[in-house]
Protein backbone atom coordinates (compact mmCIF):
# COMPACT_ATOMS: atom_id res chain seq x y z
CA UNK A 1 0.00 0.00 0.00
CA UNK A 2 1.48 3.53 -0.69
CA UNK A 3 3.17 4.78 2.21
CA UNK A 4 1.69 8.43 1.76
CA UNK A 5 -1.81 7.15 1.74
CA UNK A 6 -1.22 4.68 4.69
CA UNK A 7 -0.09 7.61 6.49
CA UNK A 8 -2.83 10.13 6.12
CA UNK A 9 -5.06 7.31 6.76
CA UNK A 10 -3.66 6.72 10.09
CA UNK A 11 -3.49 10.78 10.63
CA UNK A 12 -7.15 11.55 9.67
CA UNK A 13 -8.56 8.27 11.76
CA UNK A 14 -6.54 10.08 14.78
CA UNK A 15 -7.65 13.40 14.03
CA UNK A 16 -11.67 12.41 13.70
CA UNK A 17 -11.84 10.80 17.10
CA UNK A 18 -12.41 14.44 18.50
CA UNK A 19 -12.70 18.20 17.82
CA UNK A 20 -9.80 19.40 19.90
CA UNK A 21 -6.29 20.94 19.09
CA UNK A 22 -3.75 17.43 18.83
CA UNK A 23 -0.35 18.20 20.03
CA UNK A 24 2.45 16.78 17.40
CA UNK A 25 4.01 15.26 20.49
CA UNK A 26 0.47 12.68 20.93
CA UNK A 27 0.64 12.51 16.90
CA UNK A 28 4.18 11.85 16.76
CA UNK A 29 3.88 8.74 18.96
CA UNK A 30 0.77 7.82 18.01
CA UNK A 31 1.83 7.52 14.32
CA UNK A 32 5.56 6.91 14.86
CA UNK A 33 6.84 9.57 12.70
CA UNK A 34 8.28 12.90 13.04
CA UNK A 35 6.42 16.08 13.35
CA UNK A 36 8.35 17.65 10.53
CA UNK A 37 6.84 14.34 8.40
CA UNK A 38 3.44 15.34 9.70
CA UNK A 39 3.41 18.39 8.49
CA UNK A 40 4.41 17.36 5.18
CA UNK A 41 1.77 15.08 5.53
CA UNK A 42 -1.02 17.94 6.34
CA UNK A 43 0.29 20.21 3.47
CA UNK A 44 0.02 17.47 0.86
CA UNK A 45 -3.50 16.13 2.10
CA UNK A 46 -4.83 19.98 1.85
CA UNK A 47 -5.46 20.08 -2.35
CA UNK A 48 -6.65 16.36 -1.62
CA UNK A 49 -9.73 16.95 0.71
CA UNK A 50 -12.87 18.45 -0.37
CA UNK A 51 -14.45 22.18 0.93
CA UNK A 52 -16.60 20.04 4.08
CA UNK A 53 -13.27 19.08 5.27
CA UNK A 54 -9.80 20.74 6.34
CA UNK A 55 -6.75 20.23 8.85
CA UNK A 56 -5.69 23.44 10.58
CA UNK A 57 -2.11 24.26 11.96
CA UNK A 58 -1.05 26.39 14.40
CA UNK A 59 2.22 26.95 16.12
CA UNK A 60 2.17 26.03 20.12
CA UNK A 61 -1.40 24.28 19.84
CA UNK A 62 -0.75 21.74 17.42
CA UNK A 63 -3.58 20.19 14.69
CA UNK A 64 -6.73 20.01 14.31
CA UNK A 65 -9.56 18.72 12.42
CA UNK A 66 -12.42 20.22 10.85
CA UNK A 67 -15.69 18.64 8.97
CA UNK A 68 -19.10 19.07 8.36
CA UNK A 69 -20.82 15.99 9.87
CA UNK A 70 -23.72 15.90 6.96
CA UNK A 71 -21.10 15.83 4.63
CA UNK A 72 -18.51 13.45 3.38
CA UNK A 73 -17.10 11.15 6.18
CA UNK A 74 -13.53 10.34 6.12
CA UNK A 75 -13.85 7.04 4.85
CA UNK A 76 -15.59 8.16 1.68
CA UNK A 77 -12.67 10.75 1.10
CA UNK A 78 -10.34 8.12 1.80
CA UNK A 79 -11.85 5.37 -0.41
CA UNK A 80 -11.53 7.68 -3.57
CA UNK A 81 -7.70 8.18 -2.47
CA UNK A 82 -6.95 4.81 -2.35
CA UNK A 83 -8.60 4.10 -5.73
CA UNK A 84 -5.67 6.40 -7.01
CA UNK A 85 -2.88 4.49 -5.15
CA UNK A 86 -0.21 2.02 -6.96
CA UNK A 87 -1.16 -0.43 -5.00
CA UNK A 88 -5.04 -0.77 -5.59
CA UNK A 89 -4.44 -0.13 -9.68
CA UNK A 90 -1.79 -2.80 -9.87
CA UNK A 91 -4.36 -5.37 -8.30
CA UNK A 92 -6.94 -4.19 -10.60
CA UNK A 93 -4.78 -5.25 -13.49
CA UNK A 94 -3.85 -8.70 -11.63
CA UNK A 95 -7.61 -9.26 -11.37
CA UNK A 96 -8.08 -8.54 -14.90
CA UNK A 97 -5.11 -10.12 -16.45
CA UNK A 98 -5.28 -13.19 -14.85
CA UNK A 99 -1.20 -13.56 -15.08
CA UNK A 100 -1.30 -13.04 -18.83
CA UNK A 101 0.62 -9.67 -18.63
CA UNK A 102 4.41 -9.64 -17.83
CA UNK A 103 6.75 -7.27 -15.02
CA UNK A 104 7.43 -5.57 -17.77
CA UNK A 105 4.35 -4.75 -18.78
CA UNK A 106 2.88 -3.91 -15.38
CA UNK A 107 5.73 -1.51 -14.39
CA UNK A 108 5.18 0.46 -17.80
CA UNK A 109 1.32 0.80 -16.71
CA UNK A 110 2.19 2.32 -13.26
CA UNK A 111 4.50 4.38 -14.68
CA UNK A 112 7.64 2.64 -12.79
CA UNK A 113 10.91 1.22 -13.93
CA UNK A 114 11.64 -1.98 -14.04
CA UNK A 115 13.76 -2.19 -10.92
CA UNK A 116 11.69 -0.02 -8.90
CA UNK A 117 8.45 -2.31 -9.71
CA UNK A 118 10.49 -5.97 -8.95
CA UNK A 119 11.88 -3.81 -5.31
CA UNK A 120 8.19 -2.76 -4.72
CA UNK A 121 7.02 -6.32 -5.04
CA UNK A 122 9.61 -7.69 -2.54
CA UNK A 123 7.98 -5.02 -0.23
CA UNK A 124 4.39 -5.84 -0.78
CA UNK A 125 5.26 -9.92 -0.40
CA UNK A 126 7.03 -8.68 3.08
CA UNK A 127 4.25 -6.23 4.35
CA UNK A 128 1.20 -6.06 2.55
CA UNK A 129 0.01 -9.52 1.52
CA UNK A 130 1.65 -11.91 4.19
CA UNK A 131 -1.34 -11.37 6.67
CA UNK A 132 -3.80 -12.59 4.06
CA UNK A 133 -1.07 -15.63 3.79
CA UNK A 134 -0.28 -14.66 0.02
CA UNK A 135 2.48 -13.42 -2.15
CA UNK A 136 3.20 -11.97 -5.57
CA UNK A 137 4.96 -13.76 -8.72
CA UNK A 138 7.72 -11.58 -10.21
CA UNK A 139 7.98 -12.76 -13.73
CA UNK A 140 4.33 -12.50 -14.78
CA UNK A 141 2.99 -10.69 -11.55
CA UNK A 142 -0.41 -12.71 -9.93
CA UNK A 143 -1.46 -13.37 -6.79
CA UNK A 144 -0.23 -16.92 -5.21
CA UNK A 145 -1.76 -18.88 -2.46
CA UNK A 146 -4.80 -20.35 -1.45
CA UNK A 147 -7.92 -19.60 -3.70
CA UNK A 148 -9.61 -18.98 -0.50
CA UNK A 149 -7.26 -16.56 0.58
CA UNK A 150 -7.02 -15.00 -2.90
CA UNK A 151 -11.04 -14.56 -2.92
CA UNK A 152 -10.69 -12.75 0.64
CA UNK A 153 -8.17 -10.55 0.02
CA UNK A 154 -9.94 -9.23 -3.29
CA UNK A 155 -13.01 -8.60 -1.67
CA UNK A 156 -12.09 -6.86 1.24
CA UNK A 157 -9.39 -5.02 -1.44
CA UNK A 158 -11.85 -3.84 -3.08
CA UNK A 159 -14.71 -2.91 -0.51
CA UNK A 160 -12.37 -0.87 1.27
CA UNK A 161 -12.16 0.90 -2.17
CA UNK A 162 -15.69 1.42 -3.00
CA UNK A 163 -17.41 1.27 0.85
CA UNK A 164 -20.90 3.07 -0.61
CA UNK A 165 -20.96 3.53 -4.83
CA UNK A 166 -19.13 2.92 -7.90
CA UNK A 167 -19.01 -0.99 -9.28
CA UNK A 168 -15.44 -2.19 -10.70
CA UNK A 169 -16.79 -5.36 -12.15
CA UNK A 170 -17.70 -3.98 -15.80
CA UNK A 171 -18.36 -7.69 -16.89
CA UNK A 172 -20.99 -7.87 -14.39
CA UNK A 173 -24.59 -6.73 -13.72
CA UNK A 174 -24.40 -5.30 -10.42
CA UNK A 175 -28.51 -5.06 -10.14
CA UNK A 176 -29.08 -8.11 -11.30
CA UNK A 177 -26.81 -10.22 -8.88
CA UNK A 178 -28.00 -7.50 -6.10
CA UNK A 179 -31.55 -8.76 -6.82
CA UNK A 180 -30.32 -12.07 -6.65
CA UNK A 181 -28.65 -11.67 -2.85
CA UNK A 182 -32.31 -9.68 -2.65
CA UNK A 183 -34.29 -13.27 -3.29
CA UNK A 184 -32.48 -15.12 -0.91
CA UNK A 185 -33.54 -12.56 1.99
CA UNK A 186 -36.65 -13.31 1.24
CA UNK A 187 -36.42 -17.29 1.01
CA UNK A 188 -34.04 -17.39 3.98
CA UNK A 189 -36.78 -15.08 5.77
CA UNK A 190 -33.36 -12.63 6.76
CA UNK A 191 -32.84 -9.15 5.71
CA UNK A 192 -28.58 -8.20 5.47
CA UNK A 193 -27.32 -4.94 6.68
CA UNK A 194 -26.89 -2.49 4.05
CA UNK A 195 -23.12 -2.50 3.46
CA UNK A 196 -23.82 -6.38 3.98
CA UNK A 197 -25.63 -6.90 0.70
CA UNK A 198 -23.30 -5.00 -0.97
CA UNK A 199 -20.29 -6.67 -0.25
CA UNK A 200 -21.91 -10.15 -1.40
CA UNK A 201 -22.70 -8.56 -4.63
CA UNK A 202 -18.94 -8.33 -4.82
CA UNK A 203 -17.99 -11.30 -3.39
CA UNK A 204 -20.32 -12.92 -6.37
CA UNK A 205 -18.40 -10.91 -8.85
CA UNK A 206 -14.99 -11.62 -7.77
CA UNK A 207 -16.14 -15.32 -7.50
CA UNK A 208 -17.70 -15.34 -11.30
CA UNK A 209 -14.22 -13.73 -12.32
CA UNK A 210 -11.84 -16.37 -10.72
CA UNK A 211 -13.98 -19.43 -11.73
CA UNK A 212 -13.68 -17.79 -15.33
CA UNK A 213 -9.50 -17.39 -15.44
CA UNK A 214 -9.76 -21.24 -14.14
CA UNK A 215 -9.04 -21.09 -10.26
CA UNK A 216 -11.59 -23.44 -8.04
CA UNK A 217 -11.59 -24.02 -4.12
CA UNK A 218 -11.16 -27.14 -2.53
CA UNK A 219 -12.84 -27.60 1.13
CA UNK A 220 -10.71 -30.03 2.60
CA UNK A 221 -11.39 -29.19 6.39
CA UNK A 222 -14.13 -29.94 9.11
CA UNK A 223 -17.21 -31.47 8.72
CA UNK A 224 -19.99 -28.99 9.03
CA UNK A 225 -23.07 -30.26 7.87
CA UNK A 226 -24.08 -28.03 4.71
CA UNK A 227 -27.42 -29.15 3.95
CA UNK A 228 -28.66 -28.44 7.49
CA UNK A 229 -27.64 -24.80 6.82
CA UNK A 230 -30.29 -22.57 6.22
CA UNK A 231 -28.72 -21.01 3.16
CA UNK A 232 -28.51 -24.56 1.51
CA UNK A 233 -31.29 -23.95 -0.52
CA UNK A 234 -31.46 -20.83 -1.70
CA UNK A 235 -27.49 -20.78 -2.50
CA UNK A 236 -27.76 -23.74 -4.77
CA UNK A 237 -30.40 -22.42 -6.61
CA UNK A 238 -28.23 -19.09 -6.49
CA UNK A 239 -25.89 -21.45 -8.00
CA UNK A 240 -28.53 -22.46 -11.05
CA UNK A 241 -28.89 -18.80 -12.06
CA UNK A 242 -25.13 -18.11 -12.01
CA UNK A 243 -23.72 -21.31 -13.70
CA UNK A 244 -27.00 -20.35 -16.15
CA UNK A 245 -26.17 -17.10 -16.72
CA UNK A 246 -22.54 -16.10 -16.51
CA UNK A 247 -21.82 -19.98 -18.13
CA UNK A 248 -19.66 -20.71 -15.92
CA UNK A 249 -19.27 -24.57 -13.67
CA UNK A 250 -19.98 -24.38 -9.82
CA UNK A 251 -18.43 -27.42 -8.20
CA UNK A 252 -19.57 -28.69 -4.79
CA UNK A 253 -17.22 -26.39 -2.71
CA UNK A 254 -17.83 -23.50 -4.92
CA UNK A 255 -21.37 -23.46 -3.83
CA UNK A 256 -20.33 -24.45 0.11
CA UNK A 257 -17.99 -21.69 -0.37
CA UNK A 258 -20.78 -19.21 -0.99
CA UNK A 259 -23.17 -20.52 1.35
CA UNK A 260 -20.17 -20.30 3.86
CA UNK A 261 -20.04 -16.31 3.40
CA UNK A 262 -23.71 -15.90 2.70
CA UNK A 263 -24.20 -17.09 6.22
CA UNK A 264 -20.99 -15.84 7.84
CA UNK A 265 -22.12 -12.07 6.69
CA UNK A 266 -24.34 -9.67 9.17
CA UNK A 267 -27.89 -10.12 8.81
CA UNK A 268 -30.80 -10.52 11.34
CA UNK A 269 -34.41 -11.92 11.23
CA UNK A 270 -36.84 -9.96 8.87
CA UNK A 271 -39.35 -9.04 12.26
CA UNK A 272 -35.99 -9.25 14.57
CA UNK A 273 -35.31 -12.12 16.50
CA UNK A 274 -37.71 -13.98 17.68
CA UNK A 275 -37.21 -16.75 20.82
CA UNK A 276 -35.97 -19.82 19.42
CA UNK A 277 -34.63 -18.54 15.81
CA UNK A 278 -30.83 -19.13 16.45
CA UNK A 279 -31.98 -22.49 17.90
CA UNK A 280 -33.80 -23.46 14.37
CA UNK A 281 -30.90 -22.16 12.50
CA UNK A 282 -28.06 -24.62 14.39
CA UNK A 283 -28.39 -28.07 14.00
CA UNK A 284 -28.05 -30.64 17.13
CA UNK A 285 -24.57 -31.03 17.86
CA UNK A 286 -24.14 -26.99 17.44
CA UNK A 287 -27.24 -26.78 19.68
CA UNK A 288 -25.22 -28.71 22.48
CA UNK A 289 -22.21 -26.68 22.13
CA UNK A 290 -23.97 -23.55 22.90
CA UNK A 291 -25.83 -24.77 25.29
CA UNK A 292 -23.01 -25.46 27.08
CA UNK A 293 -21.56 -22.11 26.68
CA UNK A 294 -24.82 -20.27 28.01
CA UNK A 295 -24.40 -21.15 31.39
CA UNK A 296 -20.22 -20.58 31.37
CA UNK A 297 -21.18 -17.06 30.09
CA UNK A 298 -23.73 -16.39 32.66
CA UNK A 299 -22.32 -17.52 35.94
CA UNK A 300 -19.29 -15.34 35.15
CA UNK A 301 -21.49 -12.73 34.55
CA UNK A 302 -24.48 -12.26 37.04
CA UNK A 303 -25.90 -9.32 35.55
CA UNK A 304 -26.08 -11.28 32.25
CA UNK A 305 -29.78 -10.51 29.93
CA UNK A 306 -29.67 -14.19 28.95
CA UNK A 307 -32.62 -13.88 27.23
CA UNK A 308 -34.49 -15.09 24.04
CA UNK A 309 -32.09 -12.28 21.81
CA UNK A 310 -28.92 -13.38 23.89
CA UNK A 311 -29.39 -16.99 23.20
CA UNK A 312 -30.23 -16.79 19.80
CA UNK A 313 -27.42 -14.70 19.14
CA UNK A 314 -25.01 -17.44 20.96
CA UNK A 315 -26.41 -20.16 19.04
CA UNK A 316 -25.80 -18.21 16.15
CA UNK A 317 -21.79 -17.46 16.97
CA UNK A 318 -21.57 -20.93 17.49
CA UNK A 319 -22.72 -21.80 14.01
CA UNK A 320 -20.32 -19.56 12.37
CA UNK A 321 -17.73 -20.91 14.52
CA UNK A 322 -18.60 -24.12 13.25
CA UNK A 323 -18.41 -22.77 9.80
CA UNK A 324 -14.59 -21.30 10.27
CA UNK A 325 -13.57 -24.72 11.52
CA UNK A 326 -15.28 -26.41 7.73
CA UNK A 327 -13.23 -23.82 6.58
CA UNK A 328 -10.11 -23.41 8.14
CA UNK A 329 -8.53 -21.03 5.78
CA UNK A 330 -11.13 -18.54 6.86
CA UNK A 331 -10.22 -18.84 10.38
CA UNK A 332 -6.53 -17.69 9.08
CA UNK A 333 -7.28 -14.56 7.99
CA UNK A 334 -10.44 -13.50 9.58
CA UNK A 335 -9.61 -10.58 12.71
CA UNK A 336 -11.59 -8.07 13.30
CA UNK A 337 -10.72 -4.12 13.26
CA UNK A 338 -12.33 -3.85 16.51
CA UNK A 339 -10.19 -6.15 18.70
CA UNK A 340 -8.21 -3.48 19.92
CA UNK A 341 -11.01 -1.04 21.08
CA UNK A 342 -12.42 -3.92 22.95
CA UNK A 343 -9.06 -4.83 24.34
CA UNK A 344 -8.17 -1.12 25.61
CA UNK A 345 -12.02 -0.48 26.59
CA UNK A 346 -13.66 -3.75 27.75
CA UNK A 347 -10.75 -5.44 28.69
CA UNK A 348 -12.09 -7.33 31.92
CA UNK A 349 -14.35 -8.61 29.71
CA UNK A 350 -12.31 -9.87 26.74
CA UNK A 351 -10.53 -11.89 29.39
CA UNK A 352 -13.02 -13.14 31.16
CA UNK A 353 -14.94 -14.09 27.95
CA UNK A 354 -11.64 -15.61 27.02
CA UNK A 355 -11.70 -17.56 30.16
CA UNK A 356 -14.89 -19.10 29.75
CA UNK A 357 -14.20 -20.28 26.22
CA UNK A 358 -11.01 -21.75 27.80
CA UNK A 359 -13.14 -23.77 29.64
CA UNK A 360 -15.88 -24.37 27.19
CA UNK A 361 -13.18 -26.00 24.89
CA UNK A 362 -12.43 -28.14 27.42
CA UNK A 363 -15.50 -29.98 26.71
CA UNK A 364 -15.11 -29.50 22.66
CA UNK A 365 -10.82 -30.01 22.33
CA UNK A 366 -12.03 -29.64 18.23
CA UNK A 367 -13.03 -26.31 18.71
CA UNK A 368 -10.65 -23.08 18.55
CA UNK A 369 -11.03 -19.63 18.88
CA UNK A 370 -8.98 -16.41 18.05
CA UNK A 371 -9.52 -13.17 18.81
CA UNK A 372 -11.61 -12.54 16.26
CA UNK A 373 -14.29 -14.94 17.31
CA UNK A 374 -13.30 -13.39 21.20
CA UNK A 375 -14.10 -9.79 19.84
CA UNK A 376 -17.39 -10.73 18.82
CA UNK A 377 -18.51 -12.84 21.65
CA UNK A 378 -17.33 -9.78 23.88
CA UNK A 379 -19.71 -7.50 22.16
CA UNK A 380 -22.65 -9.71 22.43
CA UNK A 381 -21.88 -9.98 26.20
CA UNK A 382 -21.40 -6.16 26.82
CA UNK A 383 -25.08 -5.55 24.79
CA UNK A 384 -26.71 -7.96 26.99
CA UNK A 385 -25.76 -6.81 30.66
CA UNK A 386 -28.36 -4.89 32.45
CA UNK A 387 -27.93 -1.38 31.83
CA UNK A 388 -31.10 1.16 32.76
CA UNK A 389 -33.84 0.66 29.92
CA UNK A 390 -34.27 3.49 27.10
CA UNK A 391 -35.31 3.41 23.39
CA UNK A 392 -32.97 3.67 20.39
CA UNK A 393 -32.29 4.40 16.74
CA UNK A 394 -29.45 2.71 14.91
CA UNK A 395 -27.79 1.91 11.38
CA UNK A 396 -24.95 0.48 12.24
CA UNK A 397 -23.22 -2.04 9.44
CA UNK A 398 -22.23 -4.51 11.91
CA UNK A 399 -22.56 -7.47 13.77
CA UNK A 400 -26.33 -7.20 15.60
CA UNK A 401 -24.45 -7.83 19.01
CA UNK A 402 -22.19 -4.00 17.82
CA UNK A 403 -25.58 -2.19 16.84
CA UNK A 404 -26.85 -3.10 20.61
CA UNK A 405 -23.29 -2.43 21.95
CA UNK A 406 -22.89 0.93 20.01
CA UNK A 407 -27.13 1.86 21.31
CA UNK A 408 -25.91 1.21 24.88
CA UNK A 409 -22.85 3.21 24.74
CA UNK A 410 -25.13 6.41 23.47
CA UNK A 411 -27.44 5.71 25.93
CA UNK A 412 -24.99 6.23 28.25
CA UNK A 413 -23.43 9.31 26.98
CA UNK A 414 -26.13 11.12 25.87
CA UNK A 415 -28.79 10.36 28.35
CA UNK A 416 -32.99 10.58 28.31
CA UNK A 417 -32.91 13.41 25.85
CA UNK A 418 -32.26 10.98 23.07
CA UNK A 419 -34.43 8.10 22.19
CA UNK A 420 -32.76 6.09 19.81
CA UNK A 421 -35.09 3.51 17.92
CA UNK A 422 -33.70 0.09 16.96
CA UNK A 423 -36.50 -1.88 14.97
CA UNK A 424 -35.58 -2.93 11.73
CA UNK A 425 -36.92 -0.73 8.53
CA UNK A 426 -37.89 -2.35 6.08
CA UNK A 427 -36.77 0.19 3.38
CA UNK A 428 -34.94 3.18 3.93
CA UNK A 429 -36.81 6.05 2.38
CA UNK A 430 -37.96 9.69 3.61
CA UNK A 431 -41.53 8.53 3.50
CA UNK A 432 -40.83 5.33 5.62
CA UNK A 433 -38.91 6.75 8.17
CA UNK A 434 -41.48 9.59 8.61
CA UNK A 435 -43.86 7.65 9.44
CA UNK A 436 -42.22 6.35 11.88
CA UNK A 437 -41.81 9.62 14.03
CA UNK A 438 -38.19 9.59 13.31
CA UNK A 439 -36.03 13.15 13.35
CA UNK A 440 -32.92 12.23 12.42
CA UNK A 441 -30.40 8.87 11.40
CA UNK A 442 -27.82 8.11 13.56
CA UNK A 443 -25.58 5.86 11.02
CA UNK A 444 -21.91 4.48 10.44
CA UNK A 445 -22.66 3.78 6.61
CA UNK A 446 -23.73 6.79 4.06
CA UNK A 447 -27.81 6.99 3.46
CA UNK A 448 -29.94 8.16 0.48
CA UNK A 449 -32.40 10.70 2.63
CA UNK A 450 -32.95 14.34 1.55
CA UNK A 451 -35.58 15.40 3.75
CA UNK A 452 -33.98 13.31 7.42
CA UNK A 453 -30.62 15.06 8.58
CA UNK A 454 -27.92 12.18 9.20
CA UNK A 455 -25.10 12.06 11.75
CA UNK A 456 -22.81 9.94 10.95
CA UNK A 457 -20.97 7.99 12.86
CA UNK A 458 -17.45 5.56 13.83
CA UNK A 459 -18.94 1.86 14.42
CA UNK A 460 -17.83 2.56 17.77
CA UNK A 461 -19.04 6.55 18.91
CA UNK A 462 -15.72 9.13 19.09
CA UNK A 463 -15.97 12.26 21.50
CA UNK A 464 -16.49 14.42 18.64
CA UNK A 465 -19.61 11.60 17.03
CA UNK A 466 -21.41 12.15 20.29
CA UNK A 467 -20.80 15.74 20.47
CA UNK A 468 -22.53 15.78 16.74
CA UNK A 469 -25.36 13.85 18.55
CA UNK A 470 -26.09 16.35 20.90
CA UNK A 471 -25.54 19.18 18.50
CA UNK A 472 -28.02 17.76 16.18
CA UNK A 473 -30.49 17.59 19.59
CA UNK A 474 -30.25 21.70 19.45
CA UNK A 475 -30.78 22.02 16.02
Amino acid sequence: MNKEYRQLKSLLGMLDREERWFTLAEIERELGVSGKSIKKIVEEAAPLLPESMHVEVSRGRGISFHRDRHGATVREVLAALFRETSYFRLMQIVLAHNGKRSAEEMAEALFMSFSSFKKWIIHLNRDELRPFHLRMTYSSPTLKGSEIHVRYFLWKLFTEAYPAEGWPFPGMDERQLDGWVTEIEQESGMIYFLNSKRNLSFLLAIVLERVRGGHGVSLNGGSYAWEHNVFYGPINRLAEKLMRHYQVELTCDEIYFLQSMFSLSQYHERDGIHPKDGEKRTTEEGSLMAQQLIPLLSKAFPTLNAGPRFRAEIHEFIDKLRIDHAIPELMAVSHSHLTDYILKEEQPIFKTVSDCMHSWQKQFPAMSCNDYHLTKLAFIISSSLRYKSKKAFLIVGEEFSVRHYVANLIKREIGDDLTIETSILHGLTDEIVAQHQIDFIISTIPVSLTRIPTVIISTIPTKRDLENIRLELLS
